[in-house]
């Protein structure tokens, strides 16, 4: 539960957050729960907001930042529908729960090497690369990757072909959310 201050008087602009408030947003936002011991250190010296880049390149390190994969990513492409989504098993027979798993893993492996590998935020729009198993492979008719068969289910980072299609509005996950029971919705 987050307590926002009073508003301001109309007219009278935004508020700025307090260090605590900053610590609490940055921490919700990048873990998922309360700030450490180090973020509400610095905030109490009121140093936060002046440090506040090293101080989400540190929590960006440290492991609890997978919450921002896990809630974040999925809330913002709204792929979390995948679990209940249900294409016309007659007009895609391929469709199935293993494929379902196997596309979410895609998408969070892929906003994960964004953001741990400091990759450009173009990346999540046109990406040279993608991650990829065997039975999602052979959805996208990808039979090798720099040579080598994709066999099994262990997810591998593959290289795309100049061109071909790249980042996330190219990814089973998204396009299947944002398609009908019956035919594609690429708009």
């Amino acid at each position: 539960f987050r307590v926002e201050p009073d508003a301001q008087p109309q007219g009278e602009g935004t508020q700025a957050l307090d260090e605590f408030e900053l610590a609490s947003r940055l921490s919700y936002f990048l873990w998922s729960s309360m700030p450490d011991d180090e973020l509400l250190d610095a905030a109490a010296r009121g140093e936060l907001a002046a440090n506040i880049e090293a101080h989400t390149l540190r929590m960006l390190a440290d492991p609890k930042s997978r919450a921002l994969v896990e809630s974040f990513a999925p809330q913002w492409l709204q792929i979390q529908r995948l679990a209940t989504f249900a294409p016309d098993r007659e007009l895609f027979p391929t469709f199935n729960d293993r494929l379902r798993a196997a596309m979410l893993t895609e998408t969070s492996l892929f906003f994960e090497s964004v953001m741990r590998e400091d990759r450009s935020i173009l990346d999540l729009i046109d990406a040279d690369y993608t991650f990829l198993n065997e039975r999602l492979a052979n959805h996208y008719g990808v039979s090798a990757a720099n040579g080598d068969p994709i066999e099994g289910d262990e997810f591998r980072r593959v290289s795309l072909p100049q061109g071909q299609r790249g980042g996330l509005l190219t990814q089973a996950s998204v396009l299947t959310v944002t398609s009908n029971p019956t035919r594609t919705s690429p708009v």
